[in-house]
This record gives C-alpha cells, sequence and structure tokens, in this order.
C-alpha cells in the first residue's frame, strides 16, 4: 500500500473518510517523478530526490469513529467486513499471470469499454470494481490512470498486486464491490466487468458503484445477456457436477476441461478460423475466443465460472433502463457477441 492512497480510503462499517495508518513494515520503491502531479511532490511516502517512494507491507488501518480496525498485509489493505470473507469463493487466479505484450488483454479491455477509447483515462482516478487478476487495472494505469483496483478474493488481490507491482498508479485492496472501502464521490471512473451477473443482489451493488462516482464521472458494466441452448445445459450440468467437489479436485476438473477445450476448440479455431468455409464453421466451437489465453488463465477461468454460478442476466434493454433509473445521462447500451451474447453500458452521472 502507498501512502497517498489514504486520501481515497473510507471505513467500510461507518464510511467515515479519516483513517488512522499505523505501519509496522514498509519498503522502499522506485518511484517515476512524471508519475508524480505537481501539487503533490512534498506527500507523505514519496522521495522525489532519490526517486523513491514508500510501500507499506504489513501495518494496519483505523477507523476513530467506528473504532473499526483493518489489517495491511503483504502490502493489501484488507477492508472486509466482518464475515464478508467467509462468503467468498476461493479462486484459481492465486498464481495467474499474463503476457502485458499479447495484443488480445488490451483488445479485450478494450473491447469492454466501448464507446470509451484510452484517452479517457488520462489524469483520472478509476475504479476496478471486482478487479480480478489484475488485467484492466494494469491498462488503466497504463493509459495515464490512478486505479484503485478492488476485489474480495484473498487470491485475486494477491494476483493484482503480482501483475501491476511496477505501476505506481494502481492500489489493490481487498474488499467488496457490495461495499467499496472508498470515498463517496471521488471516483472520476467506475468500471465493473464480469461481476454483477455472479451477485445474489447485483442492484445493490450497482449502486454502491455509483455513489463513489462524482458528478460527471463516468460509469461502464458489462454483465452476460441470457443463456440458452446447449452451451447453457452443458454448464448448468457441469456446475452441478462441481458443486460436490473439494477445490483440489475442482481444479483437476478445470484442468481437465481446459485440456478438452485447447484440443478440441482452441486449437481448430486457431488453424481454420481464417479459412473461407471452414471459419463459418469453427466459430461456434465452445469458447473458441479464449485460444489466445495462457493455459493457466483458462484453467483459473473455468474454476471461477464452475464455482461461481451466473445468477442473473439482463438483456440489453433491462441493462438501459437500469442505467437510467439511476440517473445517469448519456447512456448507451450496446451488444457483445463472444462465446455467447452479453452487453456494455456506460453513462455519466449527473
Amino acid at each position: 500500500m502507498k501512502h497517498r492512497l489514504l486520501k481515497w480510503l473510507s471505513c467500510p462499517a461507518c464510511g467515515n473518510d479519516e483513517l488512522k495508518l499505523e505501519v509496522f513494515r514498509e519498503n522502499r520503491i522506485p518511484t517515476f517523478t512524471g508519475h508524480i502531479h505537481p501539487t503533490e511532490t512534498d506527500q507523505t511516502g514519496l522521495d522525489l530526490a532519490h526517486k523513491e517512494g514508500t510501500e507499506i507491507l504489513d501495518g494496519s488501518l483505523s477507523c476513530a469513529a467506528c473504532h473499526s480496525t483493518y489489517p495491511i498485509s503483504d502490502g493489501i489493505p484488507r477492508m472486509l467486513l466482518e464475515g464478508e470473507g467467509a462468503s467468498t469463493p476461493t479462486s484459481a487466479h492465486a498464481w495467474t499471470t499474463f503476457d502485458q505484450a499479447e495484443r488480445v488483454w488490451e483488445q479485450t479491455f478494450l473491447d469492454y469499454m466501448q464507446p470509451i477509447d484510452f484517452e479517457e483515462f488520462i489524469g483520472k482516478t478509476v475504479l476496478d470494481a471486482g478487479c480480478g487478476f489484475g488485467r484492466h487495472a494494469y491498462f488503466a494505469a497504463r493509459y495515464g490512470a490512478e486505479v484503485i483496483a478492488i476485489d474480495s478474493a484473498p487470491e485475486a488481490v494477491a494476483a493484482a498486486r503480482r501483475n501491476t507491482r511496477g505501476l505506481q498508479q494502481v492500489h489493490v485492496i481487498q474488499g467488496t464491490v457490495l461495499n467499496p472501502p472508498v470515498r463517496d464521490v471521488s471516483i472520476d471512473l467506475a468500471y465493473c466487468f464480469g461481476v454483477l451477473h455472479h451477485m445474489d443482489n447485483p442492484a445493490a451493488a450497482f449502486q454502491a458503484i455509483g455513489k463513489k462516482i462524482r458528478t460527471g464521472g463516468r460509469l461502464c458494466v458489462w454483465t452476460h445477456g441470457p443463456r440458452q441452448g446447449a452451451s447453457a445445459a452443458a454448464s448448468n450440468a457441469l456446475r452441478g457436477v462441481a458443486e460436490n467437489l473439494d477445490p483440489h479436485q475442482l481444479y483437476g476438473l478445470s484442468r481437465a476441461i481446459a485440456s478438452g477445450l485447447r484440443l478440441f476448440s482452441h486449437t481448430p479455431y486457431k488453424l481454420f478460423g481464417s479459412v473461407p468455409g471452414l471459419a463459418a464453421i469453427v466459430s461456434h466451437l465452445p469458447v473458441h475466443d479464449h485460444h489466445k489465453w495462457p493455459y493457466s488463465v483458462v484453467v483459473a477461468d473455468i474454476y471461477d465460472r464452475l464455482q461461481t454460478d451466473v445468477k442473473h442476466t439482463m438483456t440489453g434493454e433491462a441493462l438501459e433502463r437500469w442505467i437510467l433509473d439511476e440517473g445517469y445521462a448519456a447512456v448507451e447500451v450496446s451488444r457483445r457477441v463472444g462465446n455467447n451474447e452479453s452487453f456494455r453500458g456506460t453513462g455519466l452521472k449527473r
């Protein structure tokens, strides 16, 4: 954790914006002066003369208003309320890495963000609500944003911190999307991709994220559309099997499925996806557009899909109504067709 993260944090228990920081162990990290705004050059934990900053590895955050205390461990503030961690499923993303030079990750991020382009991130404070292993936070920061990345799974935030370690503008927090430990109206742009359809109460999470966005700020979401046919039947059958497996067994099943997809879907699509006549056939293979993903990421993605059910889906019309009902302006909703139908939406906070 970097010292300047304090100016965006709030207590998830009571909403108090003033938290006391106690440092037990810290580390010196390289700091690029170009990443620091001229008005912030004298902030705590920053030594521009030596081009160094301070990263807090272990410590605590305490709230004077409600006396809640949150530990900082392995460089990550753990800002979960009592009982929230127990409801968080494990994730196979603990050791997930991604090749930042592989274009598929950036293309996917910009696809989810449409019609927003990378210029929108310059100088903005961004909330990544449900950051997973940090692939979206990485690009948002590279585009010039200060990114607050939140996820409730300990494995996910560990991977996100590792995958964004070299970026001064990324702050990883263990917290929930339902109760983000971020100050109200402090965010310029918030995005939530692939999270809401897994939640019991997606509307509450949607509203909680919206409270953090300032007037004129932007919200972007991506969520699954209705599932039907063979894809839905296969997914439901596999989840029925997964319910009775322990994490080790589920990981083994995920590897077996990933190997099958590599052999019978990803490889045929990679070989014949641009061949006239065959392209139309292989484009119907299951999750063919994951053929560029590393094997470990495919395994982790399957693990998470089997463990966490899709509880809610939305049509484009329903998503647009949702965003409008919360008072957003300049609302745009578009259909995204990959392995299944999904929808992305964006709006400006009034």
